[in-house]
């Protein structure tokens, strides 16, 4: 079962990324795309740290 959420939790950081990146790279402003990078990155932090915290169980 370990797996599958791991599948199911990279789909959606993958349609995340997919769903913000046309807006990091066409946006001109730089404050809102930092926001979105950030926003991006929490996400893929929460990604690997919880994959992480599965291996140490």
């Amino acid at each position: 079962m370990k797996s599958l959420e791991r599948f199911t939790g990279l789909v959606g950081l993958v349609l995340l990324a997919a769903f913000l990146v046309p807006y990091i790279l066409k946006l001109p402003q730089l404050d809102i795309t930092l926001i979105l990078l950030g926003g991006l990155g929490l996400a893929a932090y929460d990604y690997f740290s919880s994959s992480k915290d599965d291996e140490n169980e």
